[in-house]
């Protein structure tokens, strides 16, 4: 029994060495990287990603859309959808993930094509699917 306590001191022990020399060592980078004068950032806000997928018509309610706008931003726009639905994407079965885009909203517009919200935070227009079939 002596000997099982002596090692789940070791264990522990060195367990414990690890992490404050692995924090010590963060530490100096961020302090080392304080000191240098910093620069001011001069590139522009990246663009939302997302996709377009066809080209809208003129005049027509998609051509009035952006990617990045919100869903409430989206309906005042251009008015509520003929369908929507929504459903996971494969970013849902990641453990200890929550970022927003793990669920996507569809909303079907009749005569126009299929618009694609993430469903978490903002719920941002992520893709624009001109399809005059749908």
């Amino acid at each position: 029994m002596k000997h099982i306590n002596l090692f789940l001191i070791v264990i522990t022990a060195a367990s414990l060495t690890a992490c404050a020399s692995r924090q010590a060592a963060t530490t100096e980078s961020t302090s080392t990287s304080k000191s240098a004068p910093a620069k001011e950032s001069t590139k522009k806000e990246a663009a939302p990603e997302g996709a377009i997928v066809g080209k809208p018509a003129a005049g027509s309610k998609f051509a009035k859309l952006k990617i990045g706008m919100t869903l409430p931003q989206v309906e005042k726009l251009i008015g509520p959808p003929t369908k929507q639905w929504q459903h996971p994407t494969g970013k849902n079965a990641i453990p200890f993930y929550f970022g927003p885009d793990r669920w996507v909203i569809q909303y079907s517009y009749k005569g126009e094509g299929i618009l694609t919200l993430n469903s978490g935070g903002d719920q941002l227009l992520t893709r624009i699917e001109v399809n005059k079939a749908e």
